[in-house]
């Protein structure tokens, strides 16, 4: 490579690493965000998910505050039973209830005030201070009491003692307080330091989880006191049940025994099933689908970026995992098999992103399963060791049979901690057991539906349904853009006039030749030197047929919308939009080199420009080559491919539309000019005025 390339390659390496500038990140809005594949992953964790987390489990710690509140903080058991659910409460003092009370209402006022800020009514450097020492006062001050406990309340004498599920939401709350407040921190420091926007980058969806969540546990409370009224439960049992029944556990410990409790569990446990069903939902839709896609899109980055590290320039291959190697165009004779080339590699690398993505999200979820699964057998073996006797193996499958909602009723808690940490531990496990089933099921569809394709196509199932059945679905959904490519319009030349038998485009090649005019067009007009007598014609020809193709393009991206899963077209389906979108594979001048494209100017998104006779990103009549490897491919866009192409075909639609009524208006003036002279600016204006026809 020579100086002048390598100095070139400097600058554009700074360039390359300006674009992870965080104070560019900050100008963007939710979704420009999550689908910059540029910026890591840690800023959108940063902006998006601590202040989501913070929204979601701040109702959580305030709910928990309450219950430690509602009960004294220490009992003395029922010497006549071996279990702690029944005793008698040891009355606090007052000054544990003022404090306690000042916490929660600390507490109350900066869950209002982050929702006010979520809905941007209040501006983020007003409320982020608030709401950040917020947490950590009213986490401060229950630290406080429940450090205190124990030598300012003293539990009575005797082996019945023991401290009340108030005591243990306390250290809960006062624990998830903590947590928020100092996530909350982190982004808010980055924020004033100019890092991040000055408001989170959250969609309307995102921020009605906070609202979804304090619903819900305003319902699980208020039911709660209504149950202990009538049940006669003590208020933190009543709640016990309340989640044991919503998440469909059902243990049987706890079970309405008047007609009232009864009648009123009808419309309480589908209330309480379907908000949970509301809430969890939203949880994988809007929180951990955000992340999918945020991280599935830098893991993709990352990929193409190693893949054009292993660049071979001699033997022109690049790797594409650790042992495989690919061509990428350095032995294809044409341009057009050079771009086939890179094209099929850019596949690849999707390929291996996307596995490497699904395995991933497999190891987080697991791992978070088995977390859960394993520090809750130990905190439930630990509670339940004296009075309930568990062994460790005992904890194991209580813990698994809860995991799964199972719930046969052999195993329950029965200790005041172990209550507790099963409230909290159960709004966990249910979220993470459905993220773990999604990342299960995504790995597995792709293997189960290709091994029922195979068998479909066993020689002894010709002809029947089931194979036709699988040949179609292989093909895809509306797979019908092969049979409406018009013949040879991959050709670099083609000759226009020659007879062909097709269903959709007639005798002839009219319609190739129009797309090939399109391109010629769409170039010209971008700059490229041409006699104006052969623009004229290319542009003629290019209009005669332009909209029609676009439509009917149109008409066939359409059907692909909502397939399922995704399409995804093939090199030959994507050169024939390219191509009546003014973009022809063959020109060598729309292509960046594979060299090149290690520092490209990543100024712009995927496909920029696209649509528009090219991907033009510089002045007037410049034209930026692109490539399927480089940054600016469409097969890097976030969107599936059917929506990315139905916008630019619209997009073009739209223009050629224009462009035609623009072209009739001006040659009815012509004719107007011909038959009589223009009319003059008044007469036009009086005419309109009174609603007559121009003469």
């Amino acid at each position: 490579m020579s100086n002048k390339e390598a100095e070139s390659g400097s600058i554009q390496e700074k360039s390359y690493k300006k674009q992870r500038d965080p104070h560019e990140y900050a100008t963007k809005d939710e979704r420009e965000a999550e689908d910059d594949f540029l910026a890591p992953a840690r800023w959108w964790f940063i902006t998006t998910l601590f202040p989501l987390v913070a929204g979601t489990f701040g109702p959580v710690a305030t709910a928990f505050s309450i219950c430690a509140l509602a009960q004294s903080w220490r009992i003395v058991a029922d010497p006549t039973n071996t279990t702690e659910q029944q005793g008698q409460d040891v009355s606090d003092p007052s000054w544990l209830i003022i404090v306690n009370a000042i916490s929660l209402g600390i507490a109350i006022l900066t869950n209002m005030l982050m929702l006010m800020q979520m809905a941007e009514k209040v501006p983020y450097r007003i409320a982020a201070l608030f709401v950040v020492f917020g947490w950590w006062i009213s986490s401060a001050l229950l630290l406080g009491l429940v450090a205190a406990a124990p030598s300012q309340l003293p539990l009575p004498s005797g082996q019945a003692r023991t401290w009340s599920q108030a005591y243990y939401y306390a250290i809960l709350a006062a624990g998830i307080y903590g947590v928020i407040g100092t996530m909350l921190a982190v982004t808010a420091y980055g924020v004033y330091r100019g890092r991040y926007a000055t408001k989170f980058k959250l969609t309307t969806a995102q921020r009605t989880l906070m609202v979804q969540t304090m619903f819900f546990l305003g319902y699980v409370l208020a039911a709660a006191e209504v149950y202990s009224y009538i049940e006669d439960w003590p208020y933190l049992d009543a709640v016990y049940f309340e989640i044991v029944t919503v998440f469909t556990i059902g243990f049987g410990d706890y079970a309405p025994k008047t007609h009232l409790g009864r009648s009123l569990a009808f419309p309480m446990v589908i209330g309480g099933i379907l908000f949970v069903g509301l809430i969890i939902g939203s949880i994988r839709t809007l929180v951990l689908q955000g992340g999918s896609t945020k991280v599935s899109r830098r893991t993709l980055e990352k990929a193409r970026q190693r893949a054009l590290q292993s660049l071979d320039h001699e033997s022109g291959t690049i790797r594409v995992g650790l042992f495989r190697k690919h061509d990428v165009g350095h032995t294809a004779p044409t341009e057009l098999g050079k771009r086939r080339q890179e094209f099929d590699t850019m596949r690849k690398v999707q390929y291996r992103a996307r596995k490497v993505n699904q395995l991933l999200a497999l190891v987080v979820s697991g791992g978070a399963w088995m977390g859960l699964w394993i520090i809750g057998s130990v905190v439930f073996w630990k509670a339940e060791q004296v009075y309930g006797g568990w062994s460790f193996f005992d904890a194991i499958w209580f813990t698994y049979i809860s995991f799964l909602t199972v719930g046969y009723g052999d195993f329950e808690p029965t200790s005041q901690a172990a209550k507790t940490a099963f409230v909290f531990w159960a709004l966990l496990a249910l979220p993470t057991l459905t993220v773990l089933i999604g990342a299960i099921g995504d790995n597995l569809s792709e293997v189960i539906n290709s091994t029922a394709l195979k068998i479909a196509e066993a020689p002894w199932l010709a002809g029947t349904t089931l194979q036709r059945g699988a040949i179609k679905s292989k093909k895809g959904v509306g797979g019908k853009h092969k049979d409406t490519k018009p013949p040879g319009f991959m050709d670099a030349e083609h000759e226009p006039g020659v007879k062909v038998d097709h269903p959709h485009f007639g005798d002839d090649k009219a319609h190739a030749d129009a797309a090939h005019s399109m391109a010629m067009d769409f170039h010209h007009a971008k700059g490229l030197e041409a006699d104006e007598a052969e623009i004229r014609k290319h542009r003629d020809k290019a209009r005669r047929y332009r909209g029609y193709l676009l439509f009917k393009a149109v008409k066939d991206v359409v059907t692909h919308v909502d397939a399922s899963p995704p399409r995804r077209y093939k090199y030959d389906e994507w050169s024939w939009f390219l191509k009546i979108l003014g973009e022809d594979e063959n020109n060598p001048k729309n292509h960046r080199a594979l060299h090149a494209i290690k520092h490209e100017d990543e100024n712009h998104g995927p496909g920029t420009g696209i649509g528009q006779g090219g991907f033009h990103g510089g002045k007037e009549g410049e034209i930026t080559p692109w490539s399927w490897l480089g940054p600016r491919s469409p097969l890097m866009s976030s969107t599936s491919e059917p929506h990315w192409l139905l916008e630019r075909l619209m997009s073009a639609l739209e223009t050629e539309l224009y462009e035609m009524l623009t072209e009739l208006e001006r040659r009815e003036v012509l004719d107007e000019g011909k038959d009589g002279g223009l009319p003059s600016k008044e007469e036009t204006q009086s005419q309109v005025e009174v609603g007559s026809e121009p003469t």
